[in-house]
């Protein structure tokens, strides 16, 4: 519950998306401190302990900090907002509660560019989840190696987008089918792309 456990603390502000994103979909427990799902910042507030974090849920309760706040970053700002960071952290809370790739499933890593750090989930016959995740400060496109794969997985010619960093593309293409060998992304842009189990 300390101010210096938040994301914001240790990683850039345009690698917060990517982040939420990676830590809902790898193996293990996701662990967030108060705040992260709002990109919530330190700062020092009056009559409160320099650790303690402090949740701002609407302009109104932040009236009294030392520095102004935006609507966007309060709890009501954000709830308002589809692509908000509260929004993305909700949609991968709830992916990762009700799909079990996600939850149980086997861990494979992708052979992939520079910059880029791409993975499948999968569970038994459940569908299968692909993460492709652009650590560059530029747009990549996507070579994915598939030579480490176990027998019986595999990827396919394309796969449904479930879920994007960049907000632009998600609501313009969420849902629509992606081909994997021309697979480009935006700078810190991450991307959950869905494929089905195949007997």
């Amino acid at each position: 519950m300390s101010q210096a456990g938040l994301l914001t603390a240790s990683i850039p502000a345009q690698l917060l998306r990517i982040y939420q994103l990676l830590l809902f979909t790898l193996p293990g427990t996701p662990v967030f401190s108060y705040g992260d799902e709002l990109g919530l910042q330190a700062a020092a507030l009056p009559g409160q302990p320099v650790k303690a974090p402090f949740m701002p849920w609407n302009e109104s309760t932040v009236s009294h900090t030392a520095r102004p706040v935006s609507p966007n970053m309060t709890v009501k700002g954000q709830n308002e907002d589809p692509g908000s960071l509260l929004t993305q952290f909700r949609r991968l809370s709830d992916l990762r509660g009700k799909e079990r790739s996600l939850l149980h499933g086997d861990f494979h890593a992708l052979s992939s560019s520079s910059g880029l750090f791409s993975y499948i989930r999968h569970w038994d016959q459940n569908e299968r989840y692909l993460v492709v995740l652009n650590f560059e400060d530029v747009g990549l496109s996507a070579t994915l190696g598939a030579s480490n794969l176990p027998a019986g997985i595999s990827l396919p010619a394309s796969a449904n987008l479930v879920l994007s960093t960049d907000s632009a593309r998600q609501s313009r293409e969420e849902g629509t089918s992606l081909e994997l060998e021309r697979l480009s992304l935006s700078p810190h842009e991450g991307l959950l792309l869905q494929f089905p189990f195949v007997a």
